[in-house]
């Protein structure tokens, strides 16, 4: 990485900086380099200049509009893939439970006990979040529209 400290000011070689300085003065000024050091470094700052090239045809929005107004070819695919996964992850779920519940839901139940004063809490937290789901769901739908 380039830092200003770790910059060494004597490695600069002054006739190439020269030379790019008349490089690129040439090429806003649009007269020609004499210099054939700075000609060379005029090439550089030309191109620097230029607009980049346009490589995208001039319908490119109007067909990418187009395959989003028609849906993907994949849609029904991928909708059977992601049911596909969803169900594999939630059976693998159910049979790590079954295997290894007895060893591990011990442990996350206990501090989970329903007399505790932190499960109210979080209860209360619980029921708070899902209140405020369902209070701001019509104003959600009515800033929407």
């Amino acid at each position: 990485m380039n830092k200003r400290e770790n910059f060494d000011h004597a490695r600069i070689d002054e006739r190439e900086w020269q030379a790019q300085e008349r490089a690129r003065q040439d090429a806003r000024a649009g007269t020609p380099s004499t210099d054939p050091l700075a000609a060379r470094y005029r090439a550089v700052a030309d191109a620097l200049r230029a607009p980049p090239p346009d490589v995208l045809p001039p319908d490119f929005a109007a067909r990418v509009a187009a395959q989003v107004g028609h849906g993907s070819l994949d849609a029904h695919f991928e909708g059977t893939l992601v049911r596909t996964l969803t169900t594999l992850l939630g059976l693998s779920g159910a049979v790590t439970a079954a295997v290894y519940g007895r060893e591990w839901l011990p442990a996350i139940l206990g501090p989970l006990q329903l007399d505790s004063a932190s499960a109210m809490n979080w209860a209360l937290a619980l029921g708070a979040c899902v209140a405020m789901t369902w209070v701001m769901e019509p104003l959600r739908t009515r800033i929407t529209r």
